[in-house]
């Protein structure tokens, strides 16, 4: 069957492709590597193959970010996700420092600090859910923490970030929840300015250097771009790494023999947290779109189409990956680093430093603190089906 004969009954939105991604990505992979279907009401080609979706991300010329990252078609200026070359690299330069090795390594001590109590609060229960008293606030707050945010209320920003995320395969949800953000991002902006300008020192953190720094030529980004930029390092950096956590535990705790040889070994918890990326990576698949007429793998795709190149494909590769369908916690750190859960290019995670180091500190001390952990319930998945993680893992702490 060649590419795009659409040998399979395939869209990411079908509600048996929502609930188990993995194997329609495999029967994509036999049968038809390169689809073309409909989706939130366009047409879009779905690559399934890995080198492909490797070729698509390394092609910025071809294959545009300009449209966003879901099925609809958005121009969220300032946001990343949005942007290509030369921009992209601008707005890349002007936050990379914050995301840097070193800058990320300071953050430790105080994500430690946080796991500890986290892992106190659990250990008083006698049931706990993992994923809200443990893998959420983590990220959350060290996130926050870069960006100089105080976030008054937790659960509200939870929301935001659920309704945006789940936008990105139904365009049609999500405006109240990027107005309401916009304007809490727009405000700490405006205040943070005119405070500099009254001669007043303002939090330090990400957020103060995208309201006053020196964007281009001596003036500050334009408060709409500066917004929309923070709002994607709100948003990106929290959801992904606490779906890491979840998802890893999930799988350590699903098979107790796993998370027994965790204890007793935690010198593989790195290689424990790169094999959840590859095995279970946060975001499943994203979007571009075709800067001109163009082809994948044979599959002529007309300009301006959305294209969605598949990560969690691309993962579970029989060429890099020895046996890809089997989580594995001893899989060696060089193959399994080979996954594409970050992407990759221009666009690869500015946050993925962080998100290695907040998985990692958590992991740490839950295998010291508890060592006979045992899910107590089943799980929940995340709305999204853009996204894979867990969005309830009931365990006993022990």
């Amino acid at each position: 069957m060649s590419p795009g004969d659409n040998a399979v009954d395939y869209s990411p939105t079908n509600p048996e492709v929502v609930e188990d991604p993995h194997s329609a990505y495999a029967e994509l992979r036999a049968r038809c590597p390169v689809h073309v279907g409909e989706a939130g009401g366009i047409t879009l080609t779905t690559v399934a193959e890995p080198d492909l979706v490797r070729e698509v991300l390394l092609d910025p010329g071809t294959w545009s970010n300009a449209q966003g990252p879901g099925l609809g078609t958005s121009n969220s200026r300032g946001d990343m996700q949005h942007d290509d070359e030369p921009l992209h690299g601008r707005r890349r330069r002007f936050a990379r420092d914050w995301f840097l090795p070193r800058a990320v390594a300071e953050l430790e001590p105080p994500i430690r600090e946080l796991a500890l109590s986290q892992a106190d609060s659990m250990a008083a229960k006698s049931s706990a859910d993992l994923y809200s008293d443990f893998a959420l606030p983590l990220p959350v707050t060290s996130f926050c923490q870069i960006m100089g945010v105080e976030l008054y209320n937790q659960d509200q920003f939870i929301d935001w970030a659920d309704a945006l995320t789940n936008a990105m395969a139904y365009p049609e949800t999500g405006q109240q929840a990027r107005v309401d953000i916009n304007t809490f991002t727009r405000d700490e902006i405006q205040r943070r300015r005119d405070a500099v300008d009254r001669g007043e020192t303002v939090e330090p953190g990400l957020l103060t250097h995208l309201a006053v720094g020196e964007w281009l030529d001596g003036e500050r980004m334009p408060i709409d771009e500066a917004t929309n930029m923070s709002n994607q390092l709100l948003i990106a950096g929290h959801e992904t790494t606490t779906s890491l956590i979840t998802n890893l535990m999930w799988r350590l705790l699903e098979v107790p023999e796993r998370w027994q040889r965790l204890v007793a070994e935690p010198g593989l918890i790195e290689n424990a947290v790169e094999e959840s990326l590859r095995y279970d990576p946060p975001v499943l698949g994203l979007c571009r779109a075709a800067t001109r007429d163009s082809d994948v793998g044979g599959v002529s795709v007309e300009a301006g189409a959305k294209i969605m190149m598949l990560y969690a494909s691309a993962n579970r590769d029989p060429e890099r990956f020895e046996n890809p369908d089997e989580f594995r916690l001893d899989r060696p750190l060089l193959e399994a680093k080979q996954h594409l859960s970050f992407s990759w290019g221009i666009h690869h995670c500015l946050g993925a430093h962080l998100a290695r180091l907040t998985a990692r500190v958590g992991i740490e001390v839950l295998v010291d603190r508890f060592p006979n952990m045992t899910m107590s319930g089943s799980t929940k998945r995340v709305l999204s089906p853009f996204l894979w993680g867990r969005k309830s893992l009931p365990v006993h702490p022990g």
